[in-house]
């Protein structure tokens, strides 16, 4: 039985709203630099959509602007010469381009508020265009721009589009790219570039069948029955750089109160089992963010859940807005034989973790993704870590388990010399990328925070956001603010990791009865520790710096070395090979047998498992 839609807001809450809005900066949120009115009206049948955009725009540089450049990022998906399909081959995150059911947008009018018509010419593959100005917008002024236009909506494919009577529409409007060093800041839309944009108020109605439900960026202000069958949902939001919304039928809601945010669950009938979960994963991630951080700054977020047709659609991060997803490696739903598969709950904590690494710090994400994905990943991963056991807070299905932190090592290890540093559309393929700006910077995060205290790391993290919530840094702030609140200098960091292909491991070579041998292999240099165990029990901690490559350590005055160990706080996330980390002068049968004996139990459980599906 479809479900008839509620009203979403009442009317204190429109004058509360009214309140707030302002045409200028405000001193506790972001600038007001790009500004939207939106009236758009979704054809259902077609998967289409109608629309009339007010764009209002502050040239809050130091130079006039000549022109405008827009990204009008549906074309990516109107047929195969497009840039994105030329990169990513029809294929993106293991879901496939429909070609019988295209997406594209078409701006049918564009001029000033006065009337003045402008002339839009399309860029590139058609995901930009550019309008000259008759007069340049001067430093300080502003300028007023209406477009009118169309779109037709994939069927789900990277992220946007209809699955069904399912709608997840993003990347949907023109929208503005970011003035720059005296340029547009504004690329074709790469298949693995996200976006980049400025921030500003969005005022946006949809007119849509009225049994329809809705979320979206900021918060509801009114539902109004159009009295033909018809409604329309009117939303806000300020201090933001996106607007995104959703749509079906057949949404249910389910609510939690975090403080003084609400979180607003849209979920499908067949995901019903999904609610307490995905309530419980947005609750943690907000309020250990917001204490690690800074805290959420906006009344709502919302979570909206993606049908099993339309995963595609899943794992996207909007301000206010997540798609998160119910398919995992074990089947729909996410759930084994015994135990728990957390796939669910990781794309939550991630996608929750961009509220602050995207939306409220907005990298260029299309010229440093490392920044984004990096700083988002290195959170979930000590989000999960956090509030999950931590050898099982990827899963724990049918005896096999895995932490998170052992899936980033994994897909480490398969390529770890790449840089991180670098554009979107530089990376060879999806997996160089996804390591490079996921993997890779989440471990090195987590190295970085191993070595110099989970304290001081969180210093760094809080006075990074806070500094730059609501404005666009880059590698070199991040940089600069790490090495201000350590108090120290970066470069195998930032030198070795971010800019250069640096590897690292650390082996203990040779252990004799009174000395022990330890290498460092690669050329990357990070400070360890070397922990020496004597006949008698004793213990020692070494400090190395790990220059040099190679250090002995006599003991010519105490009792047989019995073993050694490098590292053996594994702070090192980033070692190529921790088998080799320890070494004894002689085999320690106990030890071995036991791991042994848990390996052959693991493989054979795994089989057993895997089996059965």
């Amino acid at each position: 039985m479809r479900r008839v839609a509620r009203c979403l807001a009442t009317a204190w809450m429109v004058v509360a709203l009214a309140a707030l809005i302002s045409p200028t900066a405000r001193a506790d949120g972001a600038p007001d630099v790009a500004s939207y009115e939106i009236e758009v009206s979704l054809d259902v049948t077609a998967k289409t959509l109608t629309a009339h955009e007010v764009v209002t725009y502050v040239n809050v540089t130091d130079v006039p602007i000549p022109n405008l450049v827009f990204h009008l990022y549906l074309n990516a998906f109107r047929d195969r010469e497009s840039v994105f399909l030329q990169e990513a081959g029809t294929q993106h995150r293991g879901y496939s381009w429909d070609p019988q059911h295209p997406g594209w947008i078409e701006v049918t009018d564009i001029r000033l508020d006065d009337g003045t018509p402008l002339l839009l010419e399309p860029l590139d593959d058609g995901t930009l265009a550019r309008a000259d100005l008759p007069v340049p917008v001067a430093p300080g002024d502003s300028v007023i721009v209406e477009l009118d236009f169309r779109a037709q909506l994939p069927r789900v494919f990277a992220r946007t589009g209809f699955a069904g009577d399912f709608f997840m529409v993003g990347q949907w409007f023109p929208k503005l790219g970011v003035w720059q060093d005296g340029a547009w800041n504004a690329h074709p839309f790469h298949a693995n570039a996200e976006f980049y944009a400025d921030f500003g108020r969005y005022d946006v109605r949809i007119t849509l069948p009225a049994d329809y439900v809705t979320g979206a960026t900021g918060l509801p202000i009114a539902r109004v029955d159009n009295g033909d069958g018809s409604q329309t949902a009117h939303y806000f939001a300020k201090d933001v750089i996106d607007f995104a919304w959703t749509a079906s039928p057949y949404f249910s809601q389910a609510t939690r109160r975090v403080g003084e945010v609400e979180i607003l669950y849209l979920y499908l009938p067949e995901h019903e089992w999904s609610v307490e979960r995905a309530l419980d994963a947005a609750e943690t991630a907000v309020s250990h963010y917001s204490q690690w951080y800074g805290p959420y700054p906006y009344p709502r977020l919302t979570v909206v859940d993606v049908p099993d047709e339309g995963q595609g659609a899943g794992g996207m991060e909007y301000p206010t807005l997540i798609a998160a997803g119910t398919m995992s490696m074990f089947g729909v739903g996410g759930l084994g034989r015994v135990g728990i598969d957390r796939s669910l709950e990781m794309v939550i904590s991630h996608e929750i973790g961009h509220q602050w690494w995207q939306s409220m710090v907005a990298f260029n994400e299309a010229e440093e993704p490392w920044l984004d994905e990096g700083l988002t990943d290195y959170s979930t991963m000590r989000l999960l870590t956090t509030a999950y056991d931590p050898d099982t807070s990827a899963f724990d299905v049918g005896n096999i388990e895995m932490g998170y932190l052992d899936l980033q090592r994994v897909e480490y290890l398969s390529e770890p010399a790449l840089p991180m540093y670098g554009r979107a559309w530089d990376f060879d393929n999806i997996l160089d990328y996804s390591i490079a700006v996921y993997a890779k910077p989440s471990l090195s995060l987590g190295t970085l925070e191993r070595i110099v205290g989970e304290e001081r790391m969180l210093a760094v993290m809080s006075t990074f956001f806070q500094r730059y919530q609501f404005a666009h840094p880059t590698t070199e702030d991040f940089r600069a603010v790490a090495e201000e609140v350590l108090g120290e200098g970066l470069a195998w960091f930032f030198d070795g990791l971010v800019y250069d292909d640096g590897v690292l491991n650390y082996a203990v070579t040779a252990v004799e009865a009174d000395s022990v041998t330890v290498v460092r292999q690669g050329d990357l240099v990070i400070p360890t520790e070397v922990e020496v165990v004597f006949a008698d029990g004793s213990t020692v901690i070494e400090q190395w710096d790990g220059a040099g490559g190679e250090i002995t350590l006599n003991y010519p005055d105490r009792p047989p070395v019995r073993r050694a160990e490098v590292d053996p706080a594994r702070r090192i996330l980033l070692d190529l090979n921790w088998v080799d980390n320890g070494l004894s002068r002689r085999l320690e049968f106990s030890g071995w047998l036991a791991l042994v004996v848990c390996l052959l139990y693991r493989l054979q459980s795994g089989l057993l498992v895997l089996g059965g599906w």
